[in-house]
Protein backbone atom coordinates (compact mmCIF):
# COMPACT_ATOMS: atom_id res chain seq x y z
CA UNK A 1 0.00 0.00 0.00
CA UNK A 2 2.84 2.38 0.87
CA UNK A 3 4.49 1.76 -2.47
CA UNK A 4 1.24 2.59 -4.29
CA UNK A 5 1.04 5.83 -2.33
CA UNK A 6 4.67 6.50 -3.29
CA UNK A 7 3.83 5.95 -6.96
CA UNK A 8 0.80 8.24 -6.66
CA UNK A 9 2.97 10.93 -5.08
CA UNK A 10 5.58 10.55 -7.83
CA UNK A 11 2.99 11.10 -10.53
CA UNK A 12 2.28 14.49 -8.97
CA UNK A 13 5.92 15.58 -9.30
CA UNK A 14 6.50 17.79 -12.35
CA UNK A 15 10.13 16.68 -12.59
CA UNK A 16 9.11 12.99 -12.74
CA UNK A 17 6.45 13.64 -15.39
CA UNK A 18 8.92 15.68 -17.44
CA UNK A 19 11.43 12.84 -17.20
CA UNK A 20 8.81 10.35 -18.42
CA UNK A 21 7.88 12.54 -21.40
CA UNK A 22 11.42 12.37 -22.75
CA UNK A 23 11.04 8.86 -24.19
CA UNK A 24 7.86 9.25 -26.30
CA UNK A 25 9.03 12.60 -27.64
CA UNK A 26 12.49 11.28 -28.51
CA UNK A 27 11.24 8.08 -30.16
CA UNK A 28 8.59 10.00 -32.09
CA UNK A 29 11.15 12.53 -33.38
CA UNK A 30 13.61 9.80 -34.37
CA UNK A 31 10.84 7.97 -36.24
CA UNK A 32 9.86 11.13 -38.07
CA UNK A 33 13.47 11.88 -39.05
CA UNK A 34 14.17 8.28 -40.07
CA UNK A 35 11.14 8.23 -42.37
CA UNK A 36 12.17 11.47 -44.09
CA UNK A 37 14.14 11.63 -47.33
CA UNK A 38 17.25 13.11 -45.71
CA UNK A 39 20.14 10.69 -45.61
CA UNK A 40 23.07 10.20 -43.29
CA UNK A 41 24.88 12.99 -45.12
CA UNK A 42 24.33 15.08 -48.26
CA UNK A 43 26.97 14.77 -50.94
CA UNK A 44 27.34 16.99 -53.97
CA UNK A 45 28.39 15.23 -57.18
CA UNK A 46 29.94 16.94 -60.21
CA UNK A 47 30.17 14.72 -63.31
CA UNK A 48 31.10 16.83 -66.35
CA UNK A 49 31.83 14.01 -68.80
CA UNK A 50 29.40 12.40 -71.23
CA UNK A 51 31.36 9.17 -71.70
CA UNK A 52 29.97 5.74 -70.86
CA UNK A 53 31.75 5.49 -67.51
CA UNK A 54 30.50 8.91 -66.37
CA UNK A 55 26.95 7.98 -67.30
CA UNK A 56 27.24 4.59 -65.59
CA UNK A 57 28.46 6.23 -62.38
CA UNK A 58 25.66 8.81 -62.50
CA UNK A 59 23.00 6.13 -63.03
CA UNK A 60 24.42 4.01 -60.20
CA UNK A 61 24.29 6.94 -57.77
CA UNK A 62 20.78 7.96 -58.83
CA UNK A 63 19.32 4.46 -58.69
CA UNK A 64 21.02 3.33 -55.47
CA UNK A 65 21.68 6.25 -53.08
CA UNK A 66 21.55 4.02 -49.98
CA UNK A 67 21.64 5.93 -46.67
CA UNK A 68 23.17 8.98 -48.36
CA UNK A 69 21.55 11.88 -50.16
CA UNK A 70 23.11 13.11 -53.39
CA UNK A 71 22.83 16.43 -55.23
CA UNK A 72 24.15 16.72 -58.77
CA UNK A 73 25.89 19.93 -59.82
CA UNK A 74 26.56 21.40 -63.24
CA UNK A 75 29.29 23.67 -61.89
CA UNK A 76 32.35 22.45 -60.00
CA UNK A 77 32.92 25.77 -58.22
CA UNK A 78 29.31 25.86 -57.02
CA UNK A 79 29.68 22.41 -55.45
CA UNK A 80 32.89 23.46 -53.66
CA UNK A 81 31.24 26.71 -52.51
CA UNK A 82 28.33 24.74 -51.02
CA UNK A 83 30.81 22.63 -49.06
CA UNK A 84 32.37 25.83 -47.69
CA UNK A 85 28.90 27.15 -46.77
CA UNK A 86 28.06 23.78 -45.14
CA UNK A 87 25.11 23.29 -47.48
CA UNK A 88 26.49 19.83 -48.28
CA UNK A 89 28.83 17.59 -46.27
CA UNK A 90 31.29 16.97 -49.12
CA UNK A 91 31.64 17.13 -52.88
CA UNK A 92 32.79 14.47 -55.34
CA UNK A 93 34.53 16.01 -58.36
CA UNK A 94 34.74 13.50 -61.21
CA UNK A 95 37.37 14.08 -63.97
CA UNK A 96 36.01 15.28 -67.30
CA UNK A 97 37.54 12.31 -69.12
CA UNK A 98 36.50 9.72 -66.56
CA UNK A 99 36.81 6.93 -69.13
CA UNK A 100 40.54 7.67 -69.51
CA UNK A 101 40.92 7.74 -65.70
CA UNK A 102 39.37 4.29 -65.37
CA UNK A 103 41.33 2.95 -68.35
CA UNK A 104 44.66 4.24 -66.98
CA UNK A 105 43.97 2.69 -63.58
CA UNK A 106 43.13 -0.64 -65.20
CA UNK A 107 46.18 -0.74 -67.50
CA UNK A 108 48.85 1.21 -65.58
CA UNK A 109 47.68 1.08 -61.98
CA UNK A 110 47.88 4.88 -61.74
CA UNK A 111 46.33 7.98 -63.28
CA UNK A 112 47.02 11.70 -63.41
CA UNK A 113 43.35 12.70 -63.35
CA UNK A 114 41.95 11.61 -60.01
CA UNK A 115 38.51 11.72 -58.43
CA UNK A 116 38.58 14.61 -55.97
CA UNK A 117 36.77 14.65 -52.62
CA UNK A 118 36.25 18.13 -51.16
CA UNK A 119 35.45 18.35 -47.43
CA UNK A 120 35.59 20.98 -44.68
CA UNK A 121 36.91 18.74 -41.92
CA UNK A 122 37.59 15.05 -41.48
CA UNK A 123 35.17 12.83 -39.57
CA UNK A 124 33.54 9.40 -39.41
CA UNK A 125 30.85 10.31 -41.94
CA UNK A 126 33.49 11.45 -44.43
CA UNK A 127 35.36 8.17 -44.00
CA UNK A 128 32.08 6.43 -44.80
CA UNK A 129 31.58 8.69 -47.82
CA UNK A 130 35.02 7.79 -49.14
CA UNK A 131 34.27 4.09 -48.79
CA UNK A 132 30.97 4.56 -50.63
CA UNK A 133 32.71 6.42 -53.46
CA UNK A 134 35.31 3.65 -53.73
CA UNK A 135 32.54 1.06 -53.88
CA UNK A 136 31.02 2.94 -56.85
CA UNK A 137 34.24 3.58 -58.79
CA UNK A 138 36.27 0.39 -58.27
CA UNK A 139 33.70 -1.93 -59.92
CA UNK A 140 34.23 0.10 -63.10
CA UNK A 141 38.00 -0.30 -62.76
CA UNK A 142 37.63 -4.02 -61.98
CA UNK A 143 35.48 -4.44 -65.09
CA UNK A 144 38.15 -2.85 -67.26
CA UNK A 145 40.88 -4.96 -65.67
CA UNK A 146 38.87 -8.13 -66.29
CA UNK A 147 38.20 -7.23 -69.92
CA UNK A 148 41.83 -6.27 -70.63
CA UNK A 149 43.18 -9.40 -68.91
CA UNK A 150 40.85 -11.71 -70.83
CA UNK A 151 41.63 -10.00 -74.12
CA UNK A 152 45.35 -10.40 -73.49
CA UNK A 153 45.31 -13.94 -72.07
CA UNK A 154 42.79 -15.48 -74.44
CA UNK A 155 43.03 -13.44 -77.64
CA UNK A 156 46.68 -12.33 -77.41
CA UNK A 157 45.52 -8.74 -76.91
CA UNK A 158 44.04 -8.63 -80.45
CA UNK A 159 40.35 -9.57 -80.07
CA UNK A 160 37.92 -8.86 -82.86
CA UNK A 161 34.92 -6.64 -82.22
CA UNK A 162 32.72 -9.73 -81.83
CA UNK A 163 35.14 -11.34 -79.40
CA UNK A 164 35.46 -8.13 -77.36
CA UNK A 165 31.69 -7.84 -77.25
CA UNK A 166 31.51 -11.46 -76.05
CA UNK A 167 34.03 -10.72 -73.24
CA UNK A 168 32.03 -7.68 -72.09
CA UNK A 169 28.70 -9.52 -72.21
CA UNK A 170 30.15 -12.48 -70.31
CA UNK A 171 31.60 -10.22 -67.61
CA UNK A 172 28.33 -8.30 -67.22
CA UNK A 173 26.40 -11.57 -67.03
CA UNK A 174 28.41 -12.60 -63.98
CA UNK A 175 28.10 -9.18 -62.37
CA UNK A 176 27.59 -9.32 -58.60
CA UNK A 177 24.48 -7.63 -57.32
CA UNK A 178 23.38 -6.68 -53.81
CA UNK A 179 21.87 -10.11 -53.17
CA UNK A 180 25.30 -11.54 -52.39
CA UNK A 181 25.36 -9.95 -48.93
CA UNK A 182 22.83 -9.99 -46.13
CA UNK A 183 23.26 -8.26 -42.77
CA UNK A 184 21.85 -9.83 -39.64
CA UNK A 185 22.49 -10.77 -36.03
CA UNK A 186 24.00 -14.17 -35.29
CA UNK A 187 20.84 -15.07 -33.36
CA UNK A 188 18.39 -13.54 -35.81
CA UNK A 189 15.56 -15.93 -36.77
CA UNK A 190 15.43 -17.15 -40.37
CA UNK A 191 13.30 -14.98 -42.58
CA UNK A 192 13.52 -11.98 -40.24
CA UNK A 193 15.15 -9.46 -42.56
CA UNK A 194 13.51 -6.34 -41.19
CA UNK A 195 15.65 -3.30 -41.92
CA UNK A 196 16.22 -0.72 -39.21
CA UNK A 197 16.92 2.91 -40.05
CA UNK A 198 20.43 4.05 -39.18
CA UNK A 199 18.86 6.81 -37.06
CA UNK A 200 17.10 4.21 -34.90
CA UNK A 201 20.18 2.05 -34.36
CA UNK A 202 21.48 3.93 -31.28
CA UNK A 203 17.95 4.04 -29.77
CA UNK A 204 18.56 1.16 -27.36
CA UNK A 205 21.74 2.75 -26.05
CA UNK A 206 20.07 6.15 -25.65
CA UNK A 207 17.16 4.59 -23.74
CA UNK A 208 19.61 2.67 -21.54
CA UNK A 209 21.39 5.93 -20.69
CA UNK A 210 18.04 7.55 -19.93
CA UNK A 211 17.15 4.68 -17.59
CA UNK A 212 20.50 5.14 -15.85
CA UNK A 213 19.63 8.81 -15.45
CA UNK A 214 16.28 7.78 -13.92
CA UNK A 215 18.18 5.65 -11.40
CA UNK A 216 20.29 8.62 -10.30
CA UNK A 217 17.12 10.74 -10.14
CA UNK A 218 15.62 8.10 -7.83
CA UNK A 219 18.59 8.62 -5.50
CA UNK A 220 17.87 12.34 -5.47
CA UNK A 221 14.22 11.67 -4.60
CA UNK A 222 15.39 9.33 -1.82
CA UNK A 223 17.68 11.97 -0.31
CA UNK A 224 14.86 14.51 -0.47
CA UNK A 225 12.41 12.13 1.24
CA UNK A 226 15.03 11.23 3.84
CA UNK A 227 15.49 14.91 4.70
CA UNK A 228 11.71 15.26 4.95
CA UNK A 229 11.75 12.42 7.53
CA UNK A 230 9.64 10.07 5.38
CA UNK A 231 11.53 6.97 6.53
CA UNK A 232 11.05 7.72 10.25
CA UNK A 233 7.46 6.53 9.79
CA UNK A 234 8.49 3.72 7.46
CA UNK A 235 10.41 1.43 9.77
CA UNK A 236 11.27 -2.12 8.74
CA UNK A 237 13.52 -5.00 9.78
CA UNK A 238 14.90 -5.11 6.23
CA UNK A 239 15.81 -1.54 5.22
CA UNK A 240 17.74 -2.71 2.18
CA UNK A 241 14.63 -4.43 0.79
CA UNK A 242 12.54 -1.34 1.50
CA UNK A 243 15.05 0.89 -0.26
CA UNK A 244 15.30 -1.47 -3.22
CA UNK A 245 11.51 -1.49 -3.65
CA UNK A 246 11.50 2.30 -3.29
CA UNK A 247 13.86 2.55 -6.26
CA UNK A 248 11.92 -0.10 -8.17
CA UNK A 249 8.67 1.88 -7.89
CA UNK A 250 10.38 4.93 -9.37
CA UNK A 251 12.07 3.03 -12.18
CA UNK A 252 9.12 0.75 -13.05
CA UNK A 253 7.23 3.11 -15.36
CA UNK A 254 10.42 4.24 -17.16
CA UNK A 255 11.30 0.57 -17.76
CA UNK A 256 7.89 -0.10 -19.30
CA UNK A 257 8.32 2.97 -21.49
CA UNK A 258 11.72 1.69 -22.61
CA UNK A 259 10.14 -1.57 -23.81
CA UNK A 260 7.41 0.37 -25.64
CA UNK A 261 10.03 2.69 -27.14
CA UNK A 262 12.10 -0.24 -28.40
CA UNK A 263 9.04 -1.81 -29.98
CA UNK A 264 7.87 1.44 -31.58
CA UNK A 265 11.38 2.19 -32.79
CA UNK A 266 11.66 -1.19 -34.53
CA UNK A 267 14.65 -2.49 -32.53
CA UNK A 268 12.70 -4.84 -30.25
CA UNK A 269 13.94 -8.45 -30.52
CA UNK A 270 12.38 -11.22 -28.43
CA UNK A 271 9.91 -10.42 -25.57
CA UNK A 272 11.46 -12.87 -23.10
CA UNK A 273 14.99 -11.75 -23.89
CA UNK A 274 14.11 -8.06 -23.73
CA UNK A 275 12.25 -8.32 -20.42
CA UNK A 276 14.93 -10.49 -18.80
CA UNK A 277 17.75 -8.20 -19.93
CA UNK A 278 15.89 -5.10 -18.75
CA UNK A 279 15.10 -6.65 -15.35
CA UNK A 280 18.77 -7.44 -14.77
CA UNK A 281 19.73 -3.98 -16.01
CA UNK A 282 17.23 -2.37 -13.63
CA UNK A 283 18.73 -4.40 -10.78
CA UNK A 284 22.24 -3.18 -11.66
CA UNK A 285 21.13 0.44 -12.12
CA UNK A 286 19.31 0.47 -8.75
CA UNK A 287 22.36 -0.94 -6.97
CA UNK A 288 24.71 1.52 -8.69
CA UNK A 289 22.45 4.49 -7.91
CA UNK A 290 22.18 3.41 -4.28
CA UNK A 291 25.95 3.05 -3.90
CA UNK A 292 26.44 6.52 -5.42
CA UNK A 293 23.86 7.95 -3.00
CA UNK A 294 25.62 6.48 0.03
CA UNK A 295 29.04 7.63 -1.17
CA UNK A 296 28.09 11.15 -2.25
CA UNK A 297 25.26 11.81 0.24
CA UNK A 298 23.93 14.95 -1.36
CA UNK A 299 21.68 16.07 -4.23
CA UNK A 300 24.24 18.66 -5.33
CA UNK A 301 27.00 16.07 -5.48
CA UNK A 302 24.79 13.68 -7.46
CA UNK A 303 23.99 16.53 -9.84
CA UNK A 304 27.70 17.06 -10.44
CA UNK A 305 28.51 13.37 -10.93
CA UNK A 306 25.51 12.62 -13.21
CA UNK A 307 26.84 14.29 -16.42
CA UNK A 308 30.19 12.56 -15.91
CA UNK A 309 28.46 9.20 -15.45
CA UNK A 310 26.21 9.62 -18.51
CA UNK A 311 28.98 10.90 -20.78
CA UNK A 312 31.39 8.17 -19.69
CA UNK A 313 28.71 5.52 -20.27
CA UNK A 314 27.94 6.95 -23.73
CA UNK A 315 31.63 6.89 -24.72
CA UNK A 316 32.68 3.57 -23.20
CA UNK A 317 29.46 1.68 -24.03
CA UNK A 318 28.52 0.76 -27.63
CA UNK A 319 25.79 3.41 -27.84
CA UNK A 320 27.11 5.15 -30.97
CA UNK A 321 30.40 3.38 -31.58
CA UNK A 322 31.94 0.19 -30.21
CA UNK A 323 35.45 0.79 -28.86
CA UNK A 324 37.50 -2.40 -28.56
CA UNK A 325 40.15 -0.85 -26.33
CA UNK A 326 39.78 -0.36 -22.58
CA UNK A 327 37.47 -3.30 -21.87
CA UNK A 328 38.26 -3.11 -18.15
CA UNK A 329 36.95 0.47 -17.93
CA UNK A 330 33.93 -0.40 -20.08
CA UNK A 331 32.91 -3.19 -17.71
CA UNK A 332 32.54 -0.64 -14.90
CA UNK A 333 29.36 0.68 -16.54
CA UNK A 334 26.08 -1.29 -16.53
CA UNK A 335 25.10 0.11 -19.94
CA UNK A 336 28.02 -1.73 -21.54
CA UNK A 337 26.82 -5.12 -20.24
CA UNK A 338 23.18 -4.41 -21.11
CA UNK A 339 23.80 -3.43 -24.73
CA UNK A 340 25.82 -6.59 -25.30
CA UNK A 341 23.54 -8.97 -23.39
CA UNK A 342 20.71 -8.56 -25.90
CA UNK A 343 22.58 -10.81 -28.33
CA UNK A 344 25.01 -12.58 -26.02
CA UNK A 345 23.94 -14.57 -22.96
CA UNK A 346 27.40 -14.23 -21.44
CA UNK A 347 26.77 -10.56 -20.77
CA UNK A 348 23.47 -11.35 -19.04
CA UNK A 349 25.55 -13.26 -16.50
CA UNK A 350 28.21 -10.55 -16.34
CA UNK A 351 25.52 -7.91 -15.76
CA UNK A 352 24.01 -10.03 -12.99
CA UNK A 353 27.43 -10.46 -11.37
CA UNK A 354 28.05 -6.73 -11.75
CA UNK A 355 24.76 -5.96 -9.98
CA UNK A 356 25.43 -8.54 -7.26
CA UNK A 357 28.83 -7.00 -6.47
CA UNK A 358 27.20 -3.58 -6.21
CA UNK A 359 24.47 -5.06 -3.99
CA UNK A 360 27.12 -6.36 -1.58
CA UNK A 361 28.83 -2.94 -1.58
CA UNK A 362 25.45 -1.31 -1.03
CA UNK A 363 24.75 -3.61 1.93
CA UNK A 364 28.14 -2.90 3.53
CA UNK A 365 27.85 0.87 3.07
CA UNK A 366 24.26 0.87 4.30
CA UNK A 367 25.21 -1.15 7.40
CA UNK A 368 28.15 1.14 8.21
CA UNK A 369 26.05 4.24 7.65
CA UNK A 370 23.33 3.08 10.03
CA UNK A 371 25.83 1.93 12.64
CA UNK A 372 27.72 5.20 12.76
CA UNK A 373 24.77 7.49 12.12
Amino acid sequence: MRYLLLLKRLLKKKSYIAMLLVVPLMVFMLNVMSSADAGLMTIGVYIPGEDQFSQTLREDIESNPGALQFLFYDDKDEAIADVERQQIAEAWIIPEDFEKTVSDMASKGRTKEKVEIVIRESGLTHMLGREVLCSRVYPLVAREIGIKYTAEAVYNNEPTDAELSHIIDTYDTYGINGNLFEMGYVDQPDGDDTEVSYLMMPLRGILALWLLLCGVAASMYYIEDDKNSLFIWWKTKFPLVRDFLYYLVIILIPSIMVLIGLAYGGVFTNPLREILALMVYDFAVICLASVLRLLIRGIKGLGIITPILIMSSAILSPVFIDLKEGRFLQKLFPTFHYLYCIHDEYFVKSLLIYGTILLIIWYVLNTLTRRFK
